[in-house]
């Protein structure tokens, strides 16, 4: 399955790179957290993330990888939309 938009999902940080995180599901999906949507960065050494597991929201799942937030205001926003749709 691939990232939704507006879905929430874990994912495991693989990677960092200077523009982010690069994550993946359980199911094999990669994502890019960008560093503004990652509320820890820059907190200095982030290579101690690798293998963490974030929760996130799919931001942008037109792009590849998806971009997805781990921001708290956008799991906010995407909890709103899919309310309003009824999903």
């Amino acid at each position: 399955m691939s990232f939704v938009l507006h879905q929430e999902a874990d994912v495991t940080v693989v990677a960092i790179r200077p523009w982010g995180l690069d994550v993946e599901s359980r199911d094999g999906n990669r994502g890019l957290i960008d560093n503004t949507k990652d509320p820890a960065w820059p907190s200095g050494d982030r290579s101690a993330v690798v293998g963490s597991v974030l929760h996130i929201v799919v931001i942008d799942d037109q792009r590849d990888p998806a971009r997805l937030s781990a921001l708290d205001v956008d799991l906010e926003i995407a909890r709103e939309l899919r309310a309003a749709d009824g999903r």
